[in-house]
């Protein structure tokens, strides 16, 4: 079924919002995120349905707050831990001169500073692109099986389907006004886990599909006209004529010289 204008408006406004927290996770805006659409839920395979859209980012997780010295890593007005032993600083917890404490839990000390630590994790979030209430019973394309899932909807529909939609699924609103277009995140999602195993297939479905568009967008748009690989790349493609086969393109001149016989 051939996408509306508005399922491609949504798609276009999902590739530009990058929200600062998600499902209650705090993301980590200086690693990229990677946003793909039509993802198989099966690696390799679309007998276990696609997701509209999946994205694959990096989260804070296990944050805590600890207090730490702050002489012993930085300089505070041009001194260091040693230089402010000799300047007659005396260190609450006992150490000397020559010792380097890691931690500090005393409170009263002018050179304890708090700060949040944690790790990083992988978070999955799958959206689901509804445009119609119709669309919305069908039963098809409701395959959460992320850590963060969200329908995306019309403002318009949200009434509609507010009450049908499970306790444990988002809702993010789709805005058109005017010159402005966005999303608004209307109602949170649960979180839910998923296992080591469980995410890196995710991940490898998200990454070829990536792949896929990534190669599909350029020969659309021209741009392997300066790509420096565009004489040796090869694109392995199942051809119309016969059904079934198998045609491996070399560079893409194929496609720009003749776009009225593109394989897909």
């Amino acid at each position: 079924m051939a996408k509306t204008e508005l399922t491609r408006a949504i798609e276009s406004a999902l590739r530009s919002y990058h929200p600062t927290e998600v499902c209650g996770r705090k993301i980590n805006k200086f690693r990229p995120s990677h946003t793909a659409y039509e993802v198989p839920v099966i690696c390799g395979t679309t007998k276990g349905g696609i997701v509209d859209c999946m994205r694959v980012q990096e989260y804070f997780s296990g944050i805590r707050r600890e207090g730490y010295c702050y002489l012993k890593e930085y300089r505070d007005r041009g001194k260091t831990w040693a230089q402010a032993m000799e300047e007659g600083f005396n260190c609450p917890r006992g150490f000397a001169a020559g010792e380097k404490p890691q931690l500090c839990d005393e409170q009263a000390c002018r050179f304890r500073y708090i700060r949040e630590v944690g790790h990083m994790d992988v978070l999955v979030t799958c959206y689901e692109i509804k445009v119609t209430k119709s669309d919305f019973k069908s039963t098809h394309g409701h395959n959460f099986v992320g850590n963060a899932n969200y329908y995306v909807v019309p403002k318009e529909l949200y009434p509609d389907i507010v009450d049908l939609v499970p306790e444990d699924i988002g809702i993010i609103l789709y805005l058109s006004a005017g010159s402005y277009i966005g999303l608004r995140k209307k109602k949170e999602c649960t979180f839910k886990p998923l296992d080591e195993e469980q995410q890196k297939w995710f991940i490898l479905s998200t990454l070829k599909r990536l792949e896929d568009t990534a190669w599909g967008a350029a020969l659309t748009r021209g741009d392997c006209r300066t790509c420096v690989a565009r004489d040796t790349c090869q694109k392995t493609v199942t051809t119309k004529e016969p059904p079934g086969g198998v045609q491996i393109i070399t560079g893409c001149s194929a496609y720009i010289t003749h776009p009225e016989e593109r394989l897909w």
